[in-house]
């Protein structure tokens, strides 16, 4: 008997599949029969369509037997569904601090660091046909030409002096590369 109940429900679900579409090849020879040009195609497509419904309607009351068979063996009355367990919340314990912790607590906060101050501009000016060598350290290997009217951001470090006489300058370019440069083409502004 414990195999009986599932096999039933099986059957009963195929036998409705199984009406749902002579149900559906019924009503498409019915259609057929409405657009035949002869009465001999017409009544064929209408005797079709009678036998598919008449199917239907087998399939359809062996369904329900069937499904009636897989209640009763299976000793169900119905379909029951199991209430599922619902997660329930557990509250969080909260920290507190005891007032003296507290003052000791707010009594080490340092005071946050102020933002350095902005950066003064400079200008390339006079620099010639090449433009001025940006250069990764003082008389160093260079980075790139600047332009006549490049504008650039001058770090606050003091300025540099090479053996040459050369007095440099930190600075960064637009595109952000810092580098230095030589104070005598450029117009701090």
């Amino acid at each position: 008997m414990d195999i009986l109940a599932p096999v039933a429900l099986l059957a009963a679900v195929a036998a409705a599949i199984g009406a749902g579409f002579l149900m559906w090849s019924g009503q498409g020879a019915s259609r057929s029969g409405r657009g035949a040009l002869f009465n001999t195609e017409r009544q064929v497509a209408y005797e079709r369509a009678k036998r598919s419904r008449y199917g239907a309607l087998a399939l359809g009351a062996a369904s329900v037997f069937l499904f009636v068979t897989y209640f009763v063996t299976s000793g169900s009355t119905g379909i029951v569904l199991e209430p599922t367990p619902t997660p329930t919340r557990t509250p969080r314990p909260t920290a507190t601090l005891a007032p003296e912790k507290r003052e000791t607590l707010i009594a080490t906060l340092e005071p946050s660091p102020t933002p350095p101050p902005p950066m003064a501009k400079a200008v390339v000016t006079n620099a010639g046909e090449f433009g001025l060598r940006l250069r990764e350290a003082p008389a160093g290997n260079e980075i790139d030409f600047l332009q006549d009217g490049t504008v650039l951001e001058v770090f606050p470090e003091p300025q540099v002096t090479t053996d040459d006489g050369i007095t440099w300058q930190k600075v960064r370019d637009p595109q952000g590369r810092v580098g230095w440069v030589s104070v005598e083409y450029i117009t701090i502004q």
